[in-house]
């Protein structure tokens, strides 16, 4: 026969299972933080590059393509 849970045994485990489910919240909303961080460097970092690229382009002629710049370059 399986054994009746308490009120407050069942009112102790839910609040231990709210707990540790805010605490998972926490971690997750840091993690979305930091990945929200790197997407914005990432971003960054794309746009500087094409920025250079676009220099490179002007300064050498608008080559067609990345294919023609390394040859330059080489």
């Amino acid at each position: 026969m399986p054994r009746a849970i308490s009120l407050t045994d069942s009112q102790q485990a839910l609040l231990a299972t709210q707990r540790a489910l805010t605490a998972q919240l926490g971690a997750l909303e840091r993690e979305e933080e930091y990945l929200t961080l790197k997407i914005r460097q990432a971003r960054e970092q794309v746009r500087y590059y094409e920025g250079l690229l676009q220099l490179l382009r002007r300064d050498w002629g608008a080559a067609t393509g990345i294919t023609d710049l390394v040859r330059k370059l080489g």
